[in-house]
């Protein structure tokens, strides 16, 4: 695995950097996308090169890594072959026709602040009611550390997690199967659905519905372990939230 493509921030460093670790940077058709960030970096970088491996690095200028999470270190270890790689579920966003995929989440809110939206969740095994409020999350398993924990207190290890946001009747959070299909129709809008940190978003009006579920396809990461480390710390010496970084 040789030809790496990047992105992220400081990329001429890691080029640079890339290449005295005897590895080719590259444009286009990488065996390798190195991520230089947070999350936020991993996130776009699964959506610029679907599939494809990801090695993800905290920047230096805005990080204290530990020894084993530098840019020079983690490579060391990428042509070693001594990170370990780990297989992320990614959601699969059905609208009628088009299909969208996020590694992180899904999520529905309404798209004017002063008015509450007004939508039904089917295949979840709630009551077939009208819920009202800003919307929900649907997370998968890492994507569950940033939203869906904001809103439910909670993480998943496994399956699909439905949280839902400041309605007006509580709704606790709920855990479905992997091979769950969930169906959202929105009974009064506007509302906006995004994806991850993707800043397009689409507008769903009455009667428009929309599925989610876990995708066939998954996403690689190598070196998951430099998002999650304790011993890495900010400059401002406070410790990393793993799937904070949502902006990228």
């Amino acid at each position: 695995m040789t030809r790496v493509a990047v992105l992220g921030d400081e990329l001429g460093r890691v080029r640079e950097a890339l290449e005295a670790a005897g590895l080719e940077p590259v444009r286009s058709d990488p065996e390798l996308v190195l991520c230089h960030g947070g999350d936020g970096s991993l996130l776009r970088a699964e959506r610029t090169w679907p599939g494809v491996p990801k090695c993800p690095v905290r920047v230096a200028s805005r990080t204290r890594a530990c020894a084993e999470h530098t840019l020079e270190a983690v490579l060391e270890r990428l042509v070693g072959g001594r990170l370990v790689t780990e297989v992320l579920p990614k959601l699969r966003i059905e609208i009628g026709s088009t299909r969208l995929a996020a590694l992180n989440e899904a999520t529905l809110r309404n798209a004017v602040p002063s008015s509450a939206l007004r939508f039904a969740v089917h295949g979840a095994g709630l009551p077939e009611e009208e819920i009202i409020g800003d919307g929900l999350v649907v997370a998968t398993p890492f994507g569950s550390s940033g939203y869906f924990r904001s809103i439910s207190g909670r993480t998943l290890d496994d399956g699909l997690g439905v949280a839902f946001n400041n309605t007006t009747r509580a709704h606790a959070p709920v855990v479905l199967p992997a091979d769950k299909v969930l169906a959202i129709e929105v009974i009064r809008g506007p509302a906006l659905l995004v994806r991850d940190n993707d800043i397009r978003t689409v507008v769903l009006r009455e009667g428009h519905t929309f599925q989610v579920s876990i995708a066939g396809d998954s996403a690689q990461v190598l070196g998951l372990d430099t998002l999650r480390c304790s011993r890495c710390r900010r400059a401002d010496g406070q410790r990393f939230n793993p799937h904070g970084d949502h902006a990228g």
